[in-house]
C-alpha cells in the first residue's frame, strides 16, 4: 500500500529538506519524481528518491508497487535523494511499529493537519502523474485539403476530457496553455503545450501536449 500521511511526515524529520504553429514546440520534457518502495536493481534501493521517465514509473514501478510518486510543494523540494542503512532503518521501524502514540498524541492534530495542508493525497498524485504525455483530439475540418476546424478546441473541452477520461474532475485539476493566453482555443489541426495543475495540496503540476488531428486520420 502507499505511504500514509504519517510517513510522510517521518520523512520530514529525516531530511533537513504560443501564436499557433503547427511547429510549436512540444511540452518540456517530462520527468516523474518517485520514491522507491523495495529495491531496484539499477535504479536505486528502497526510499531512495529520484527521477525516472514518466512511462517506466506509468507501466512498471507504480502499478508494481516499486515506487511512488512523491507529492512536492514546490521544484526545490524534488531533491534526488539517496537513503543511507541508518535512514532506511528508522523508516523501516517507523512504519512497522508507528509513532510513539504518548509522544505523538498531543501533537498529531496540530502536525499532520499541517502537513496534510500542504501535501497531496497519493491517489491524486497518481491520477496526475498517469496522464500521458499527449491527449490527441480528433475533429472534423471544413475539407479534406485544409487544415482548419468545424468549431474549435478549448480548454473547457480538455477539462471535460480529464475528468471523464482520467477521473481528474475541475474540482482536482485545471489546465491552462503554456504559451497562449486563457481564452485562446485550438481553430486549426496542429498541437499545444499545456500545463495540467492541481488545485490542491501541493499544487503539483505536469505539462501535456494537446494535439487536434483529423478526425479520419484517428481512424485509419
Amino acid at each position: 500500500m502507499y505511504a500514509s500521511s504519517s510517513r510522510i511526515f517521518a520523512r520530514s524529520t529525516l531530511l533537513s529538506t504560443r501564436a499557433f504553429s503547427t511547429t510549436t514546440k512540444c511540452a518540456a520534457k517530462r520527468e516523474t519524481f518517485v520514491e522507491l518502495l523495495e529495491d531496484v536493481p539499477g535504479l536505486g534501493r528502497t526510499f531512495d528518491r529520484l527521477f525516472v521517465a514518466p512511462g517506466r514509473a506509468r507501466n512498471d514501478l507504480v502499478p508494481t508497487r516499486k515506487a511512488r510518486f512523491v507529492p512536492f510543494k514546490d521544484n526545490s523540494s524534488r531533491q534526488v535523494y539517496r537513503a543511507t542503512d541508518a535512514d532506511r532503518a528508522i523508516l523501516h521501524d517507523f512504519l512497522v511499529e508507528g509513532p510513539n502514540p504518548k509522544s505523538s498524541a498531543s501533537s498529531s492534530s496540530t502536525t499532520l493537519s499541517e502537513t496534510e495542508s500542504f501535501h497531496t493525497s497519493q491517489e491524486l498524485l497518481d491520477k496526475l502523474h498517469l496522464l500521458p504525455s499527449i491527449i490527441t483530439f480528433p475533429k472534423r475540418t471544413i475539407s479534406p485539403d485544409y487544415p482548419s476546424l468545424h468549431g474549435s478546441l478549448t480548454l473547457s473541452d480538455i477539462q471535460d476530457r480529464l475528468g471523464n477520461e482520467f477521473d481528474l474532475s475541475a474540482g482536482d485539476a485545471e489546465v491552462v496553455w503554456s504559451e497562449q493566453d486563457i481564452g485562446a482555443r485550438m481553430k486549426e489541426l496542429g498541437r499545444w503545450g499545456a500545463v495540467v495543475r492541481l488545485r490542491k495540496g501541493g499544487r503539483e503540476e505536469v505539462p501535456v501536449d494537446i494535439v487536434v488531428v483529423r478526425v479520419e486520420e484517428e481512424q485509419q
